[in-house]
């Protein structure tokens, strides 16, 4: 009986100790500022925003993705309101990186920023490199965030966090741009 015991509790030590290695191993995905330091949480129906000028005009990122291994695009096409819940709807085309990660995403988030500060850094590397090729968050030096079950960037003003309920093709050879539908989960904006 005793020989059972120190057997279980030596085998209770190596997991434990196994365990703390691993964790010790587990990167932490992001280090940085938290969601709620820096955004307080609104409710869909009280984005202000006019979404001509903040899609069309302003841009937007998507982002999508696991916090190992996830990517981040400029885009201009896409709007927000309602289908039975409030939803963000964005269009994008499959030659396009993000296109592979929205494919396999639950979740993916768009990101609104000050276009007076950020449009060169949103042209330039989100819209202008492709993440097979670059590091576009070493690139940009934005700082990324875990956005509820989503990934966005702290330097943000407002970010919308989708989980991802439709998408269908623009076109039946499905060559052009894929729509994708998703039932927005939260929005935050900077305080």
């Amino acid at each position: 009986m005793k020989r059972r015991v120190l057997t279980l509790v030596v085998a209770l030590a190596v997991l434990l100790l196994a365990s703390l290695a691993l964790a010790a191993d587990t990167p932490v995905p992001f280090e940085g500022p938290e969601l709620a330091d820096l955004f307080k949480s609104i409710e869909p129906e009280e984005i202000g925003e006019n979404p001509i000028r903040l899609i069309g005009k302003d841009w937007m990122l998507i982002t999508a993705g696991t916090p190992e291994n996830f990517n981040t695009m400029t885009a201009s096409w896409g709007g927000y309101g309602m289908w039975k819940v409030p939803v963000a709807y964005i269009l994008v085309n499959p030659a396009r990186y993000t296109f592979g990660f929205l494919e396999e995403a639950e979740v993916f988030t768009l990101s609104f920023y000050d276009p007076s500060e950020h449009r060169d850094v949103l042209r330039q590397v989100f819209g202008g490199t492709s993440g097979r090729d670059t590091d576009k968050v070493e690139e940009s030096g934005f700082t990324p965030m875990l956005a509820g079950p989503g990934i966005a960037y702290a330097e943000a003003r407002m970010i919308i966090v989708c989980k991802q309920s439709f998408a269908t093709n623009t076109d039946p050879e499905g060559k052009s741009h894929r729509l994708f539908f998703g039932e927005i989960l939260s929005v935050w904006v900077r305080e």
